[in-house]
């Protein structure tokens, strides 16, 4: 099952609907598999951004694993390295809910980005909203990324949808992602 963990997150790194989740009627809507996430309210100073990720599972260090009825959840830290117009390394710590009667992995939690967006500066951002779906029959992932909170450099917010693609022959998660991502003025 670990596989299917690094595949939701970058999978930074099949679409399963999730229903009444407080945390994205905040932070946004769930969309169809592939589909971007809007440029809020056509806002043109929001720029389209996409590129990869790779989740590295084989270093995720696990901190805790609890069986429940339905199948376990698991808290652990992970990282994940994107490139595009995105550019820098994600720390991932990640609460996993296993449901093997439905056949179903979400993935909420904290994220950190640091790295730059679009060639600018360099920059520290905050996600606490993101969610990550995956079908455990067929490995089908979709997460939806909110990097909204800007902890160092310029103002910056991403809104990524992110798809997974696969894991190369070292058990990492492959995906892509695909969004908008705007800078507000001055740090």
């Amino acid at each position: 099952m670990k596989k299917y963990r690094l595949s939701a997150l970058a999978l930074l790194l099949g679409t399963l609907a999730i229903v009444g989740c407080s945390s994205l009627a905040y932070a946004g809507e769930l969309l169809a598999p592939g589909e971007p996430i809007a440029s809020p309210l056509n806002d043109k100073r929001w720029q389209r951004v996409s590129g990869q990720a790779v989740h590295f599972f084989p270093t995720v260090i696990l901190h805790s694993s609890r069986e429940t009825e339905a199948g376990k959840t698991e808290r652990s830290t992970d990282t994940i390295d994107l490139t595009g117009d995105l550019n820098g390394r994600i720390v991932y710590h990640v609460t996993s809910l296993f449901d093997y009667a439905a056949g179903t992995l979400v993935n909420t939690g904290h994220q950190v980005f640091s790295g730059t967006v679009s060639g600018g500066e360099p920059v520290l951002l905050l996600d606490d909203n993101f969610i990550f779906t995956v079908d455990l029959n067929n490995g089908d992932t979709l997460g939806k990324v909110f990097l909204t909170r800007t902890l160092t450099g310029t103002r910056t917010q991403c809104r990524l949808t992110v798809t997974g693609t696969g894991f190369d022959a070292q058990g990492n998660g492959l995906a892509d992602y695909s969004g908008y991502c705007r800078h507000y003025g001055r740090e």
